[in-house]
């Protein structure tokens, strides 16, 4: 589905019955829904399972302006208003559980759970976020592409039907879009606002991230009120599609 939302143009993918719970799934930095096909192919039969691209990913249009986490998060609130959405679970892997974040301190009880994947509370490194924007605006996404597979997955996983279809996802992200979400995650800080997130909340990390260290994840589920952290045994750092009946189990527990 499209639908104009704060000016730009959303694509949603949506799936499920339309009298079902409804589950909100964020996708990381360069990928999209599609990310989410094995957490919809199980939550379809019972949710209603709505998935937005972020601004300059999968069909939605690059942001006119300047790109923040909270730009993001309040799209995704304006999508579900636009359907009528009065209560939902919620997760997010990297970039999306930075916006499950904001998302869920603003929606205060409207959120039922939230499990955040792979992330953290505030930017780790924003230089290196800066740079590699930079870097991909001045020579383009694939300039950078291999090197952001090796973080997301393993090499074994690389070679497997999910591994190429990640790094099909990624070939096709808008260079723009993946540098504008850089400069958002550059500048990210949720500190000030993980208290007024009122959900159960489980923070999931890879035990082979190498790009969100677990002390990171810990960090993050402190901030949040009764917050647990689950690592997720040889995962790096996308484990949805190597670790999807993992990662279902985890949704499951808060939906």
């Amino acid at each position: 589905m499209f639908l104009t939302v704060n000016d730009h143009l959303q694509h949603v993918m949506i799936a499920g019955p339309e009298d079902g719970p409804v589950l909100v799934l964020l996708h990381s930095l360069g990928t999209s829904g599609l990310l989410w096909q094995a957490q919809v192919a199980h939550f379809a039969r019972s949710h209603r399972v709505i998935c937005p691209d972020f601004r300059g990913h999968g069909l939605s249009a690059e942001s006119r302006v300047p790109l923040t986490c909270a730009d993001l998060a309040g799209d995704v609130l304006a999508i579900l208003d636009r359907f009528g959405v009065n209560s939902f679970a919620l997760a997010g892997c990297s970039l999306g559980g930075v916006v499950a974040q904001i998302v869920a301190a603003r929606a205060g009880q409207r959120v039922t759970g939230l499990v955040i994947f792979d992330s953290y509370i505030a930017s780790l490194n924003p230089p290196m976020w800066r740079d590699r924007a930079a870097k991909v605006r001045a020579d383009g996404l694939a300039s950078i592409a291999e090197g952001v597979l090796k973080l997301w997955i393993s090499p074994a996983e690389a070679e497997t039907p999910e591994g190429a279809g990640l790094r099909q996802i990624l070939a096709r992200a808008s260079s723009e879009g993946y540098a504008a979400a850089c400069d958002a995650l550059a500048e990210v800080d949720n500190r000030a606002i993980a208290g007024s997130i009122l959900c159960p909340t489980i923070v999931a990390s890879g035990s082979e991230d190498r790009a969100v260290p677990l002390a990171a994840s810990q960090a993050l589920a402190e901030a949040i009120s009764g917050a647990s952290v689950e690592v997720i045994a040889g995962a790096g750092h996308i484990p949805l599609l190597h670790h999807a009946e993992t990662c279902c189990s985890l949704i499951g527990r808060i939906t």
